[in-house]
């Protein structure tokens, strides 16, 4: 059986990457850039004004009555220039007009009539943000490989970018099966649980960028599972979660021999999550997840999310993991690496602290709810005491979720 290191190893030797496709920038977000993209136009475009105020030449400031011969907002084309004795009322962003060298804020000038009385002198630049001074045209903003942030997407758009060149979204089915599952909102049965994989595992790919094209629910029969895998096989990924653990109700396996999956690895030396399984047909990424949502959830962050983000363009995608220093001490499981579901904290000296929750186990759905992290505490680890530093595996999407920037790994 592989460890969680080797199994990713395996998983990420698999990905090709999609072909790439032209956007429009507004449709960029969360998408990864196949080529670097650079300013259409100089950042400001022009010179022009920072302040409300009037546009002066700064050494008029020193003691002189100024007569206002015009006034300029945002969007307008200069049609006054400023000379010698005179001032043009601007408001912020607009262009500075010919002959002035300084913006005199409002708040330091007396209005007398049709003219004004500078309280102090200026110097020359004053409040005037000067053409290509943020960006020069051509310049590069973003290089290939970046993820569109709405950050970024300001930043592209105020420089005239229109359209970028992306990676393709990853189009995913998920597939769950199993007798005993129902739909959340249909009335409970006996013997029956609520389906909770299918909407967790949408929500990975989802917050990836990924395109779930389908995600159906299946009971135990050979026949349809092997249907619902042969459908899901046209695709980039094939994610289908129950039925891996070889009982006699379990049909996953067999179902992808059916189908052509060739088998990559079989099990994986972590708890929860142990029956992983991961095998490919032609381009196509096929994982084998766990029933339990618990196990499900955390193979999906240790191989699906980093494959997916790979295959979309995110050349070292891997799992989100930091380092944080331990609140409680702790112990790996019947020789397995064990991830804990924790909460991650700030300390006081503002490192990360991980505290695991008091329910554990592969079987306690409920924990999900009170952890934002998995503590991973290796295989082969003595007891590790309280303070001592481990790698956690976030639950989150990114450093944006929490509330503080995620230190360097």
């Amino acid at each position: 059986m592989l460890s969680h290191e080797e199994a990713w190893a395996c998983v990420a030797g698999s990905v090709r990457l999609l072909r790439v496709e032209r956007v429009r920038l507004a449709r960029a977000v969360g998408r990864t850039l196949a080529e670097p993209v650079v300013a259409a136009v100089d950042l400001p475009p022009f010179d022009r004004s920072a302040m409300d105020g009037f546009a002066v030449r700064a050494q008029d400031t020193y003691g002189m009555s100024l007569r206002v011969v015009g006034s300029l907002a945002a969007g307008d084309v200069p049609a006054v220039r400023v000379a010698p004795g005179t001032a043009v009322e601007i408001s912020t962003g607009a262009p500075l007009p010919s002959g002035a060298d300084a913006v005199l804020q409002s708040e330091l000038a007396s209005v007398h009539g049709d003219g004004i009385v500078p309280h102090e002198p200026i110097a020359r630049g004053r409040f005037v943000r000067y053409r290509a001074e943020d960006v020069r045209e051509g310049e590069v903003l973003a290089r290939a490989g970046t993820v569109v942030s709405v950050k970024q997407l300001a930043a592209l758009a105020s420089a005239g970018v229109a359209e970028v060149v992306v990676h393709r979204r990853a189009r995913v089915r998920i597939v769950v099966n199993g007798d005993e599952l129902l739909e959340p909102g249909t009335p409970p049965r006996a013997g029956a649980v609520y389906e909770v994989n299918g909407l967790v595992l949408r929500h990975v790919a989802e917050r990836i960028g990924a395109e779930v094209v389908a995600a159906t629910l299946v009971g135990d029969d050979p026949e349809a599972v092997r249907a619902e895998f042969e459908r899901g096989l046209d695709g980039d990924v094939l994610i289908a979660a129950g039925g891996m653990a070889g009982g006699r109700h379990d049909h996953a396996r067999a179902a992808f021999a059916a189908c052509g999956v060739e088998e990559r690895l079989r099990g994986v030396l972590i708890t929860p999550g142990r029956p992983f399984w991961f095998g490919c047909r032609g381009g196509t990424l096929v994982f084998g997840m766990p029933g339990s949502p618990l196990s499900s959830l955390v193979c999906s962050l240790l191989f699906v999310e980093p494959a997916v983000r790979r295959m979309q363009g995110e050349a070292h995608a891997v799992a989100r993991v930091v380092r944080a220093r331990l609140a409680v001490s702790v112990a790996p499981e019947d020789g397995r690496t064990t991830l804990l579901t924790a909460r991650l904290d700030r300390a006081a000296d503002g490192g990360l602290l991980a505290t695991p929750t008091f329910r554990q186990g592969p079987h306690v759905t409920a924990a999900l709810g009170e952890c934002d992290c998995f503590v991973i505490v290796p295989h082969d680890a003595p007891p590790l005491a309280a303070g001592s530093e481990v790698q956690v595996l976030l639950a989150c999407a990114s450093d944006g979720d929490l509330a503080w920037p995620l230190d360097a790994q």
